[in-house]
């Protein structure tokens, strides 16, 4: 398998690239995720937290091909939420997330539900009129108000933060929610205020580690 980088992602924890997958017919346009010693063990959970999804009907990448220490999954020509957001777009996409986030809630054991965990708005993709969740390293379970209040507090907060189309695109998806989960979302101010608690506590580690 011929493989040539064509760009190279952000990405703080693994090392992540657009590439061509040539073989002797055709090329392939996909994702490389390459996983550091430290971060190994981490490919297989992604790996079959990405097949698990696709088998529930949840829009995530294919995977392609895997090996000891990479990925190569499906590329999504698209846009990224957090660009989206930051651009105050308040169309279609707030409703396909939400519909998106409502599908992966249902996948439930007991009175829990499955969570993304990492709901930052760069793990999201809009391509096609559909929401396509990327990134599933630390999916855990619990309730899905948890997600919903990371997801709000990433659209609030981003720059510009909270402005007007900031807080339309947080009740239209909760909104949309409610809608596509048949559920009523109770107590989301006292689960805004934990994640907020929590970023703080993230933002703590990463400037004491930077110190």
């Amino acid at each position: 398998m011929d493989i040539e980088i064509v760009e190279k992602f952000s990405s703080k924890r693994n090392h992540v690239y657009k590439v061509k997958i040539h073989t002797s017919s055709s090329a392939v346009l996909a994702v490389m995720k390459k996983y550091e010693n430290e971060r190994a063990h981490l490919l297989a959970v992604e790996y079959n937290n990405l097949n698990m999804l696709r088998r529930a009907g949840l829009s995530v990448p294919e995977v392609i091909y895997k090996d000891e220490s990479r990925l190569f999954l499906q590329h999504i020509e698209g846009i990224l939420v957090n660009d989206l957001a930051e651009s105050l777009d308040t169309g279609d996409w707030i409703d396909e997330l939400a519909l998106w986030m409502s599908k992966l809630h249902q996948i439930s054991a007991g009175a829990f539900s499955m969570l993304k965990g990492d709901v930052n708005l760069k793990n999201f993709i809009y391509s096609d009129n559909k929401i396509y969740g990327l990134d599933f390293e630390e999916m855990k379970r619990g309730d899905g108000r948890m997600d919903l209040a990371d997801l709000c507090f990433f659209m609030l907060t981003n720059a510009p933060s909270f402005t007007k189309e900031k807080h339309l695109m947080m009740r239209t998806l909760l909104k949309s929610y409610e809608k596509y989960s048949g559920s009523e979302l109770k107590d989301m101010a006292r689960y805004l205020l934990l994640s907020k608690a929590e970023a703080k506590i993230r933002r703590d580690r990463s400037n004491y580690k930077n110190i």
